[in-house]
């Protein structure tokens, strides 16, 4: 059975280099970003998480088969950063382990991001403790985009904004207690997302805020992020009113318009695993899947 052992510190150095190489090259495939940019975001995410963090040799009695980092993440979860077996048919192998160092730490979940391609992390998905919780997605927009169907994005006035922004937080938090969090976690989490995207309110960099209108009726809205190459749907709502009427579907052919007419190569989103009519959406307009997002509950932890 694999277990897991700290590395040698006169080795953290350069194993670190290691999962900083192998973690850029996953994030610059799945957000369409250059090396040098997706690099840097994930030198500041190890640099970021370095107190809360732990860099482990994965072994075999005593010979390295691998390596994991690991952090404690807002909310008492426990996310594997960074997975790397010599034979990653093996990985179920190294599942107690994981959750054992999770129960140590007091996190309820153990959490992990699955990228295509990836064989090590692939096994973990095989394993059926590891659950969906969210799936991100693009659209490349170098091919045919349906028409936005006579809708048309708007930019929210500040008015709509704040009537907007109080209900987002809440209805965020929601979806991640549906996706497994406790109550208090998922409003932890909410604050803290809210606060780092939106420092400056509707005025905060690479953020664009719009009201869905079809002729003088407004439908819905949209959140869009356009701080990196990949333009990224923040949020996206169908007014109650107005749902099965197909202006979901308006909506995003609208943003994916709007991306490509700003410069942006691909459209991407993050749906919640609970949320299948979404899901259903996403797939129907020809969304890829980038990454899946996956966690184990573990038994008698916190």
């Amino acid at each position: 059975m694999l277990q897991l052992r700290d590395v040698p510190p006169d080795q953290v150095t350069e194993r670190t280099a290691a999962a900083v190489d192998r973690m850029t090259g996953l994030r610059a495939a799945a957000r369409f970003l250059a090396p040098d940019v997706a690099r840097q975001q994930i030198e500041e995410m190890v640099d970021q998480t370095r107190d809360r963090s732990e860099l482990l040799d994965v072994v075999d009695g005593a010979e390295v088969v691998g390596l994991v980092m690991l952090s404690q993440a807002s909310g008492g979860e426990l996310v594997i950063h960074d997975l790397s077996l010599d034979d990653p048919s093996r990985t179920v192998e190294l599942v107690p382990a994981l959750v054992e160092r999770a129960r140590a730490a007091g996190s309820r979940l153990l959490g992990v991001g699955l990228y295509p391609g990836d064989a090590t992390r692939a096994a973990l998905a095989a394993e059926p403790a590891f659950v969906p919780r969210a799936t991100n997605m693009a659209l490349p927009l170098d091919g045919e985009i349906a028409d936005s169907a006579g809708l048309e994005l708007r930019p929210m006035t500040g008015a709509e904004f704040d009537e907007f922004l109080s209900g987002n937080g809440e209805e965020y938090a929601g979806e991640l207690v549906a996706a497994g969090m406790t109550e208090e976690a998922a409003a932890q989490q909410s604050r803290e997302q809210m606060a780092q995207l939106l420092p400056d309110g509707q005025a905060s960099p690479g953020m664009h805020f719009f009201t869905a209108w079809v002729d003088e009726t407004a439908v819905g809205s949209l959140w869009l992020c356009t701080a990196d190459p990949m333009a990224f749907v923040y949020d996206v709502v169908v007014d109650e009113g107005q749902r099965r009427k197909g202006y979901g579907a308006a909506i995003m052919n609208s943003a994916a318009l709007w991306s490509r007419d700003h410069g942006h190569p691909v459209l991407g989103l993050n749906v919640f695993a609970h949320n299948l009519g979404a899901r259903a959406l996403y797939d129907r307009l020809g969304y890829q899947v980038t990454q899946d997002y996956r966690a184990l509950d573990v038994p008698d932890a916190g």
